[in-house]
């Protein structure tokens, strides 16, 4: 339930609240007033496309905040988002628009996006006014109609999901018969490439391998000469290290004979020429890998070479020119086998079609039944709004060609005629536009049979008149006694009926136009039912009558 709506700098409204009650909660005015504006406002925290045009003049921006009694599927949407929704504390929306174009939205203080705010407010506020009349002419829309009542979303789905894959099929078979002219040029070229890779036997880490002997090949003289140095400084010289080091340690032992503690350090030198003999060891072992051969730096040279023109066509490094070889095989492989691949493509196409229309049939059923169903309920409905001889018929068949789009095989037609005799014509076709209103409001009250805690008709009762007025009234009101509803009326039939009536008025001062909203009650309101009666200046006639009208309501009520 809608608990507060509360509204900054939205087109006329400068700061108003609103607190609405449960069960049928009406919202009258005189025409202009700002009631469109509040649902405008509902709209914007369900989701709605934000305008910085709606800010009111000389302010850079506007808020509006909903409070809404927590509601146990949104609490589990917002959980799967990630936001808190505390068992015993209201949901809070509210949306910020900007004059800049920066608007955000959040609930309960945390960001989200529209998209998220949408779902919620799918699950909170459904809203039905007179501009649904214009989307539910269009046939996507009466489509949507029947597959909501009869809960096709599953199956609607499906097929969705299955269309998508067999038109994926579809082109990536034409897109294989298209390449078949290029086909063999392509065989040539992989072929030629994967030639020229395999015969370069590359190997990951070579040309870095190539670079360091390179540089030995290139300076074998200057790096004999050192480790022949440092072989001489360690052991060959008679003043080398090796024999100085063995020198002191006889030393020291001969002196431990007189004192021990002479003796200790012997054993570190000992330690230092094991370690300098293994450092002669890799001199040694580097001595002799050196090679004084012009001739392999010449072979050298040229396998860099030969690396670095294969790197300009297939690659930066060995990994990368692997790889590209890797993958020119699979691609041959795939052109050399095109025809096997096109014939797999072929059998999986097949399959999907067969697939694609069991699931269409299925979904088909599904809407006739529905289609039936939602016939007779709203031809009922239509009969206690006082169209006894009305008939309403939800034509469902088959698309042309036997097509199957991502909505199914089906076209769906709401169809209707208000006198005996007269065929059932397209809903888009009525002249009538009080018959348009009521079947609206019999669509609505059918598909409203389960709804959200919260429902909003926006003037829905527009061209309704007479005797009509009194049965929508009942209609609204038995409505709002399972859940709250919110109706924006110029009914006086409507707003009798209403547990709670809300007023909307403009005023002008300093040259600046404001709306406020005001609950009335007693004789406000008796006057305002009143005036819906009979114009600004009610006669006595009309208060009589609006008072009759609120104490029918009490009298029901009681």
């Amino acid at each position: 339930m809608l608990r507060e709506l509360r509204i900054r700098n939205l087109a006329v409204i400068e700061s108003v609240t609103v607190t609405f009650g449960p069960g049928l909660n009406v919202l009258t005015g005189e025409t202009g007033a700002g009631k469109s504006i509040l649902i405008d406002a509902i709209l914007l925290v369900r989701g709605a496309r934000a305008q910085a045009d709606v800010i009111r003049t000389d302010v850079d921006s506007a808020t509006v905040e909903a409070v809404f009694d927590r509601d146990e599927p949104a609490a589990t949407l917002l959980g799967e988002a990630g936001i808190p929704a505390p068992p015993d504390e209201p949901l809070v929306v509210r949306r910020e628009l900007n004059r800049s174009g920066r608007h955000r939205a959040f609930v309960n203080d945390s960001p989200v996006s529209v998209g998220l705010l949408e779902r919620l407010g799918d699950q909170l506020v459904e809203v039905h006014g007179q501009h649904e009349h214009q989307r539910l002419l269009a046939a996507p829309a009466q489509l949507d109609l029947v597959d909501l009542f009869g809960g096709a979303d599953e199956l609607r789905a499906r097929v969705a999901g299955l269309h998508a894959k067999h038109r994926a099929a579809v082109e990536e078979i034409a897109r294989m018969r298209g390449a078949e002219r290029d086909r063999a040029q392509r065989e040539d070229l992989l072929k030629f490439q994967l030639s020229e890779l395999d015969a370069a036997r590359l190997r990951p880490g070579e040309e870095e391998e190539l670079r360091t002997e390179r540089r030995r090949l290139q300076h074998a003289e200057r790096l004999a000469a050192a480790l022949d140095e440092v072989g001489a400084l360690l052991r060959d010289d008679a003043e080398a290290a090796m024999p100085r080091l063995a020198r002191a340690a006889r030393v020291l032992r001969d002196a431990g004979r007189l004192d021990a503690e002479f003796a200790i350090p012997a054993g570190a030198l000992d330690a230092a020429q094991a370690q300098v003999e293994e450092a002669l060891l890799a001199v040694r072992g580097l001595r002799d890998g050196i090679v004084f051969d012009p001739g392999r730096l010449e072979t050298v040279d040229e396998r860099l070479d030969a690396l670095t023109r294969l790197k300009r066509k297939y690659g930066e490094s060995e990994e990368a020119m692997l790889a590209f070889r890797d993958g020119c095989a699979v691609e041959l492989d795939r052109l050399e086998r095109h025809e096997e691949l096109v014939a797999g493509e072929e059998r999986r196409l097949a399959e999907l079609q067969a697939e694609l229309v069991a699931a269409a049939e299925a979904l088909s059923a599904r809407r006739r039944q529905a289609a039936a169903r939602l016939a007779a309920a709203t031809q009922r409905e239509l009969r206690t709004l006082g169209m006894e001889r009305a008939r309403f018929e939800v034509a469902v068949e088959g698309l042309p060609d036997g097509e199957i789009s991502a909505r199914g095989a089906d076209r769906v037609e709401l169809r209707f005629s208000a006198n005996p005799g007269e065929e059932p014509r397209p809903l888009a076709r009525i002249a009538s536009g009080g018959e348009l209103s009521r079947t609206m409001l019999a669509l609505t009250t059918v598909l409203a049979a389960e709804g959200v805690p919260c429902m909003i008709f926006d003037e829905i009762d527009a061209g309704v008149g007479g005797s009509a007025a009194a049965v929508v009234a009942e209609k609204l009101a038995a409505a709002g006694a399972g859940r709250q509803v919110l109706c924006v009326t110029h009914l006086a039939a409507v707003a009798a009926r209403a547990s709670a009536h809300l007023v909307v008025s403009k005023t002008v001062r300093g040259g600046r136009t404001r709306a406020a909203v005001s609950l009335v009650e007693g004789d406000d309101r008796v006057a305002e039912v009143a005036r819906m009666l009979g114009g600004d200046r009610p006669s006595e006639t009309a208060l009589r009558h609006a008072r009759e009208l609120l104490a029918a309501r009490r009298g029901r009520r009681g």
